[in-house]
């Protein structure tokens, strides 16, 4: 048996935990950089949970190749880092401003393994996105109303052209489809790396066009936490298990997050 806790935070809109300087920097460009959210003990706990977790597989972890680039679903279950740096004071800050208030919940818990010269694609982004549940929305109050939040935290330093996350700034708002599709991702000149150290995090727009670049040396390891609002189901394979939804019980933000998708706030 699960036990509710009651949230505390203000059901809604209204909150602001972003800097005025965050807000506009997110609006236009669609992403914003949080530094250092996980100390360097936790780093080097993430990355040999991750790599354990690739060779042996909890029931409830799914491992997923696309060759040599490894994708673990529903990390949460590894517990540890995994499980807590979803619930990092400064995301859940950024999420409460971004998405809907407290409203907001976890939809998917992902790491990636990209071993050198893995080269990613550039996704689709603004209203040429098909997928309507990653619409970027801001309105003229301030507010944000976006369906749905990313961010990726690197377990490894990441550098321009070694193994950065890049991105097509402000294509969130493009109301055109971008021309790159089968373009080396070295020639696309709207891209914009995002270099970042260990620990540190990007939070971005599903709704952004985006991609990796590869390697040059080093195996790259990522932490990746979608966010949706509280009514958004959890992508598949991301249901959370009774041991996690137990550990989680007794910490308030945690078990918020994993709150099964609902209309209201819980009170």
């Amino acid at each position: 048996m699960v036990k509710k806790i009651k949230f505390d935070f203000q059901s809604g809109t209204g909150q602001r935990n972003l800097t005025e300087e965050e807000r506009y920097f997110f609006d236009i460009t669609g992403y914003l950089i949080v530094e250092d959210i996980l100390t360097a003990n936790q780093l080097e706990e993430a990355r040999e949970s991750v790599r354990y977790t690739a060779e042996s597989p909890p029931a409830n972890v799914t491992v997923r190749s696309n060759g040599p680039e490894l994708e673990l679903v529903n990390i949460i279950e590894c517990g540890g880092v995994a499980e807590e740096a979803f619930a990092h004071t400064r995301l859940v800050g950024a999420m409460e401003e971004l998405i809907w208030g407290s409203q907001f919940r976890l939809v998917a818990s992902r790491s990636l393994i990209r071993k050198p010269g893995i080269s990613g694609r550039i996704t689709q982004g603004g209203l040429a996105d098909p997928r309507r549940y990653t619409r970027y929305r801001c309105f003229v109050e301030g507010e944000f109303r976006c369906l749905m939040v990313s961010c990726l935290v690197a377990l490894d330093d990441t550098l321009p052209n070694d193994g950065t996350f890049c991105v097509i700034p402000a294509s969130h708002k493009s109301n055109f489809g971008h021309p790159y599709t089968e373009a080396p991702l070295n020639t696309v000149s709207a891209l914009r790396d995002v270099p970042l150290h260990a620990g540190s995090a990007v939070i971005f727009s599903e709704s952004l066009s985006r991609a990796m670049k590869p390697s040059v040396i080093e195996t790259k390891h990522w932490l990746l936490y979608q966010y949706g609002p509280s009514y958004m189901l959890n992508l598949p394979g991301c249901d959370p298990s009774d041991a996690v939804l137990n550990r989680a019980s007794e910490q308030k933000v945690k078990a918020h997050l994993l709150m099964k998708p609902y209309y209201h706030p819980d009170r």
